[in-house]
């Protein structure tokens, strides 16, 4: 299991590939996802340049893609919550192939904030599409209308000419980032009720924080030099409550060991301040498994008044507490499919050896909240 949690972390990529990062906006719009095929749910375009540096965002960019002036684009497929966060993305489109854009977008995701799909009853959870675009940035003046590169001011020279010059590339620096965290520390429930903002108005808010992480030594996987990345709404104190939340959270070292090179460390950590009337609730809705049930032992507990019924399979479903290192407890069973067939009784002996992230996909905490686990009881594994 410690294999495949490493792989989680972001390998580096070839020079050409290596993404650059700076504190720089992307815009977000979103439209229904009722469009028609070949239509985005929502575009985001990353700024490449000065000119476009509006908002609050985070610009990430291939290296040599930046540098060479190339332009890119990618279509996401994203889970988008009922809270409009993308929970996960995978890329579906990149043009041009094999410059990195790609895994560039897939670094956006933690930054964008979309319109969730509504169903009859209001948001929900559903599959939208996300076109990424990557404009380059166009040195060139306009004081004589020929709209000539300035490469000396891409490099940080003096102009060789004079007059206006738009498109000035925004400072980048090279970064290594800890793609899915897995965390040893993170915020709790309480700690999101006590950093919720006076100025927050009842509204729920959206904070993605930017943070270097400690490689090594006494302090290895905790956070510093964290800054807001996306903040919704703005000017209500969500940003600010986000940051003060950061000091609780801290990478696993073994993850950090695995670091290629010697570029610094960040991560981007999502986090959503629900108001006080339902932060009592508590309940963990989008769990990131770190340990699943052991497909060999389902067999083993699947329950004999099904099997004298002839079933093959069922659906068993608990509601569990969860500890503050991720593992479930105090489980009970709620109505199975089909029910009264003990599939739910049985659930309960398997989802014991399970074990969840600190922090939940939807930007929230899950230590002592309450889980509801479907999981689905086959007489036989596949195999055999």
């Amino acid at each position: 299991m410690l294999a495949e949690l490493l792989a989680l972390f972001a390998a580096a990529a070839p020079e050409s590939a290596a993404p650059t990062r700076t504190v720089s906006p992307v815009t977000v719009t979103a439209t229904p996802s009722t469009e028609i095929a070949g239509h985005p749910d929502a575009t985001v375009n990353s700024a490449g340049s000065s000119d476009d540096a509006l908002g609050d965002a985070l610009a990430i960019w291939p290296r040599r893609a930046y540098h060479s002036g190339a332009s890119g684009r990618v279509t996401l497929s994203c889970r988008v919550d009922a809270h409009g966060l993308a929970e996960w993305c995978r890329v579906i489109g990149e043009s041009p192939a094999g410059q990195g854009f790609g895994r560039a977008a897939l670094e956006m995701r933690p930054s964008f904030k979309l319109t969730p799909v509504q169903g009859p009853d209001g948001p929900i959870t559903a599959m939208m599409t996300v076109n990424v675009g990557f404009k380059a940035p166009a040195t060139e003046l306009d004081s004589d209308g020929t709209g000539a590169a300035t490469a000396a001011n891409t490099m940080g020279a003096a102009p060789v000419v004079s007059g206006p010059i738009h498109g000035n590339r925004l400072e980048m620096h090279a970064v290594v980032m800890v793609d899915n965290p897995v965390w040893t520390s993170a915020a709790n429930f309480d700690d999101l009720a006590r950093a919720y903002p006076a100025k927050g108005g009842g509204a729920e808010g959206y904070a993605a924080a930017h943070c270097q992480v400690q490689r090594s030594g006494r302090d290895a996987g905790a956070l510093s030099r964290c800054q807001i990345i996306k903040e919704s709404p703005k000017g209500q104190g969500f940003g600010q409550a986000a940051i003060s939340l950061m000091p609780k959270f801290r990478v696993m070292p073994a993850v950090l060991a695995r670091a290629p090179g010697d570029a610094p460390l960040w991560v981007d950590v999502p986090v959503r301040l629900s108001p006080p009337d339902k932060a009592a609730e508590r309940t963990v809705k989008a769990p990131i498994w770190l340990l699943n049930v052991d497909p060999e032992s389902v067999p083993k507990v699947f329950p004999p008044e099904a099997a004298a019924k002839g079933l093959t399979s069922g659906r068993g479903v608990v509601r569990c507490t969860v500890a503050d290192d991720g593992t479930v407890g105090s489980c009970v069973p709620e109505p199975g499919d089909p029910d009264g067939l003990g599939f739910s009784e049985a659930a309960v002996k398997l989802a014991t050896a399970m074990r969840m992230n600190l922090w939940s996909a939807d930007g929230a905490p899950v230590e002592g909240g309450v889980v509801h686990i479907p999981i689905r009881i086959n007489l036989r594994t596949r195999t055999q």
